[in-house]
């Protein structure tokens, strides 16, 4: 996994978004002070945020909005509206059963769930700024057209203002919108999360297509990470193709090379805009130890090499999990080290059980077989390298529901596509575009624009079909409650839906805060 930021960089993005808010709030309260900004009028304040009312643009509106596709537009909009609102409140309560089963480490921060680039620390600020300008822009022309379709008043049009345009926005008349007939109101609400939807599935197209024109820049396996004594000569992003003169084409090639003996230099065929040979230092390196765990009892530390377990010496990764494969729990072992000076470090140390340490923190990736095995506690790479395909991670970004078969793994797919900012490999990271050939230059930077346009689309679209006020979804939510309401006959269908609806924002409000307080607790 690629690392974006350092603790470093994070304080510092906060520290300029702060100075930014700042100076920002400092502006809007000197210029309201003068009689440019008011509290109404053309030039108006929203909280900290500027709104700039105009009319011009409505004609257009109206004339567009005259068609009758906008008609065929607005149901299934409203169709899918429901559909994707059952499944984005299911995937709410699953989301909140799932972080009772991660440490507290793990949990999300609570600014992970402001859309906001640049305070977000997984939006990218500028590409961030053009995927969200994009879905809101989009977002409110279709209230405004499906507006404008049912003959509705459209008083104004506008943008919002804070440091740069967050938004934009077609405001209708309230009171007749409120007073209009209900299916006509429900296709104004249902509008604006459908096309956010339908850009995130088009620009999604084009994120694929794209993605499907790179090749890999030379056979081999990339580096994703390393560490060790090999970490200031290998590079993220170089491709290794050869060792010790054996061509390597595969991460499974690469797991069981056959080198020299642990703490030996190796000759190592890079691709780095070019081929070159390099020397590295042979063995299964040490990545992380886990607390608490054997080895870090034993005292090994990250960056040491193993040389042998119960008198097998460990050359590569086969040998490493062979050798631990045969252990128990309980077992005391023999484990021969290589520290950072390559001196030997002889240890006796007892194993943990695996299948406990599974079970503890990682239960969805627990097995049956792992009981009574060995475990050390310790995570590790031959040569300090964690390797990646560049075919695997090209099917990946460009299609991951290749050989996805049924609704869970389809599900699984879809999660790790939403996830790519949290691998760290959107936007996608520049010592990684050496593994690859590209069509044209500036190539990356239209695929980078391309996801975060769906993904912020997808974000916007599925967040305002939660059946919550004052989301879309959540007045979509109280007009299908008063139909049912009315059509069960109840002695007061209004009263009997807002009371529903607002028990299901509520419920809404405490699923989503349960994210960041469960783990926690």
């Amino acid at each position: 996994m690629v690392m974006l930021s350092t603790p470093m960089d994070a304080y510092e993005g906060w520290l300029i978004a702060l100075v930014l808010v700042a100076l920002w709030i400092a502006l809007v309260y000197a210029l309201y002070r003068r009689g440019y900004v008011k509290k109404e009028g053309s030039v108006s304040l929203f909280g900290p945020a500027i709104m700039l009312k105009t009319t011009r643009g409505k004609k257009f509106i109206e004339r567009v909005g005259k068609h009758k596709i906008w008609e065929v537009y607005g149901y299934v909009g409203l169709l899918l509206s429901f559909l994707v609102m059952i499944l984005v409140f299911l995937l709410l309560i699953w989301q909140a059963y799932m972080v009772t089963t991660i440490p507290a480490s793990r949990a999300p921060s609570p600014v992970e769930a402001l859309g906001i680039p640049g305070i977000n620390p997984i939006i990218p600020i500028w590409y961030g700024i053009l995927g969200l300008v994009v879905a809101i822009v989009f977002h409110e022309l279709s209230h405004g057209l499906l507006t404008a379709f049912h003959r509705l008043k459209i008083v104004s049009l506008g943008v919002l203002l804070f440091i740069v345009p967050i938004g934009a926005f077609v405001e209708p008349d309230e009171d007749e919108l409120l007073n209009a007939q209900r299916i006509k109101r429900m296709h104004v609400f249902a509008a604006g999360p459908t096309t956010n939807i339908v850009l995130a599935m088009a620009f999604l197209l084009l994120f694929s297509l794209s993605i499907g024109a790179v090749s890999p820049a030379h056979s081999g396996v990339y580096v994703s990470s390393v560490g060790g004594l090999n970490a200031n000569e290998v590079h993220i992003g170089d491709i290794i193709y050869s060792i010790n003169g054996t061509k390597i084409n595969t991460l499974k090639d690469f797991e069981n090379a056959n080198t020299a003996m642990p703490g030996k230099r190796v000759s190592v065929g890079v691709w780095r805009g070019g081929e070159h040979k390099i020397n590295l230092v042979s063995g299964m390196v040490v990545m992380s130890v886990m607390k608490d765990y054997p080895a870090h009892q034993a005292g090994i530390r990250a960056g040491w090499i193993f040389y042998s377990v119960n008198g097998t010496i460990i050359r590569n990764y086969s040998d490493f999990l062979n050798a631990l494969n045969k252990t128990h729990a309980g077992e005391r072992v023999e484990i021969v080290m290589l520290n950072n000076t390559l001196s030997h470090v002889y240890l006796n140390v007892t194993l943990a059980d695996k299948y406990d340490y599974y079970e503890k923190y990682q239960p969805n990736l627990n097995k049956g077989e792992y009981k009574g095995k060995g475990f050390l506690g310790v995570s590790t790479a031959f040569m300090g390298i964690l390797p990646g395909s560049p075919s695997q991670l090209k099917q990946f970004l460009s299609n991951p529901y290749a050989g996805a078969n049924g609704p869970s793994e389809m599900f699984r797919a879809t999660m790790s596509l939403i996830a790519l900012p949290f691998l760290g490999l959107m936007p996608f990271p520049a010592a990684y575009e050496n593994v690859f050939t590209v069509p044209f230059a500036g190539f990356w930077i239209l695929v980078n624009s391309f996801y975060w346009i769906f993904w912020l689309n997808l974000m916007l679209g599925l967040t305002n079909l939660l059946p919550a006020v004052p989301l879309d979804g959540g007045y979509l939510f109280k007009d299908l409650m008063t139909y049912l309401s009315t059509k069960l006959k109840s002695k007061n269908p209004e009263t009997t839906a807002s009371n529903i609806t607002t028990f299901f924002s509520l419920l809404v409000l405490i699923l989503i805060i349960w994210q960041f307080v469960g783990p926690r607790i």
